[in-house]
């Protein structure tokens, strides 16, 4: 008997989970949700659209995407209507894997300053996400500032300081690229309240730095000799070694017309300014310099320190928004995978494990229960009057945005349901 399977996300944790599934000699049916009507998540969402070649992943999880067991339900959100337990009734096993897409705050005075963001609706917004397309960052400033020390800091400040050629061939979304070729922004700071040992990025993304056309990767004064030199060993990482081979400050004039500056132990303290913010204010973290503050002027700023997960209605979640489980498991017939499960950490291909351990959870311990699974999420659905965008939609949809791009980029992002709808009503006309 053929076992039924709902997966509630479509990112990279989704995608391992079902690819395991598919390639098992299980009897199944695996039907994907996902509120946006396009599948991929992070991948599509994330992932900077100037890495093409990390995005690539995306042609592996369209194989399985395409697997005749495999359907796709797009725009719908498994909360409320249809609720987790609609699902459960309906699906012998339901995995959750819908990530963590929201900010975590600095807990300061950042709440309704104007020109303050979060790296996930920065990050959305030059991705083409539909909920951030009039997200409009205040890009008039000719200074910037990221907080936080990981890969997803290095993201914004490259995207900030790329020019006009950098930008092409990914596929950023064009308003994005509009409104960044035309920003004032010539300074971009990056800044981590502990020092360059514990940075977070990974060796390709610090490279980049370094490589950029009109942008100088440089270090803030003093960087070198404030490092704990009781640190320093043969076995320093490779991005280590880069970072801090980037010259500091001190007026060095590299002939180019943009930097970006790694400013390290300063925890932010003050958001300046009323309704709009006009800098901030930092506390010196070195031990020596224990009572110093200090303010960077500036009109933007991004927060990257991290992310926590939505609420769904009856999981228990500790306070992060992490899903409370047990080794993937939550209840019987019910699992969770990805960065819901363990927290944001790592890159892509980390999801694979968390993937493999579902599924063989649920080749091992799940039967047929007869339940309608697909046929009875589909009469739900109607009876809910919820229009969803079926796995066939998608791949039209798909092939609409590569081919409607232009020959510098690799391809032009729908970015709201309308779009889409209105694209579907005229395949179904014609």
């Amino acid at each position: 008997m053929t076992i039924k399977i709902a997966v509630i996300g479509s990112g990279p944790s989704a995608f391992y989970t079902v690819q395991n599934l598919v390639k098992s000699d299980l009897d199944c049916e695996i039907d994907i949700f996902e509120k946006l009507f396009s599948p991929y998540g992070l991948v599509r969402y994330g992932i900077a659209p100037d890495h093409q070649s990390t995005k690539n992943i995306i042609r592996v999880f369209e194989k399985f995407l395409l697997n005749k067991k495999v359907q796709f339900f797009g725009n719908v959100e498994i909360n409320n209507d249809p609720s987790l337990n609609q699902l459960m009734e309906l699906y012998d096993a339901v995995v959750i894997s819908t990530g963590m897409a929201k900010d975590k705050a600095l807990n300061i005075n950042e709440l309704n300053k104007e020109g303050y963001y979060g790296a996930t609706e920065f990050v959305n917004w030059y991705n083409g996400h539909p909920d951030y397309v009039s997200l409009n960052p205040n890009l008039k400033s000719d200074t910037a500032i990221i907080i936080g020390n990981g890969n997803v800091a290095i993201d914004c400040a490259r995207l900030l300081v790329k020019n006009k050629n950098e930008l092409e061939n990914s596929d950023i979304t064009p308003y994005a690229y509009k409104a960044l070729i035309n920003s004032s922004i010539k300074k971009v700071y990056i800044v981590g309240r502990r020092g360059p040992l514990d940075a977070k990025f990974t060796t390709v993304e610090i490279r980049e730095m370094g490589e950029l056309n009109d942008c100088s990767a440089l270090l803030s004064n003093g960087t070198i000799n404030s490092i704990d030199k009781n640190q320093l060993n043969d076995d320093l990482s490779k991005q280590y070694k880069i970072l801090t081979n980037f010259p500091e400050a001190n007026n060095i004039n590299t002939g180019k017309n943009k930097s970006v500056e790694f400013k390290f132990y300063a925890s932010p303290i003050e958001i300046i300014g009323d309704k709009k913010l006009t800098g901030i204010k930092f506390k010196n973290n070195l031990i020596n310099n224990n009572n110093e503050y200090f303010t960077i002027n500036c009109g933007i700023v991004i927060s990257a320190i991290g992310y926590t997960g939505d609420k769904i209605s009856n999981i228990k979640t500790n306070n992060n928004g992490m899903i409370l489980h047990n080794e993937n498991v939550i209840e019987k017939g019910l699992y969770t995978t990805g960065w819901i499960s363990r927290g944001p950490n790592g890159v892509v291909g980390t999801n694979k494990h968390d993937g493999a351990k579902v599924a063989k959870h649920i080749i091992e311990n799940i039967t047929d229960q007869n339940k309608e699974g697909r046929k009875g999420i589909k009469i739900l659905l109607k009876n809910l009057s919820i229009r969803y965008i079926s796995k066939e939609e998608w791949v039209m949809i798909n092939e609409e945005e590569i081919k409607r791009s232009n020959k510098n980029f690799s391809r032009s992002k729908f970015t709201s349901n309308e779009e889409v709808y209105k694209f579907l009503k005229t395949i179904v006309s014609n």
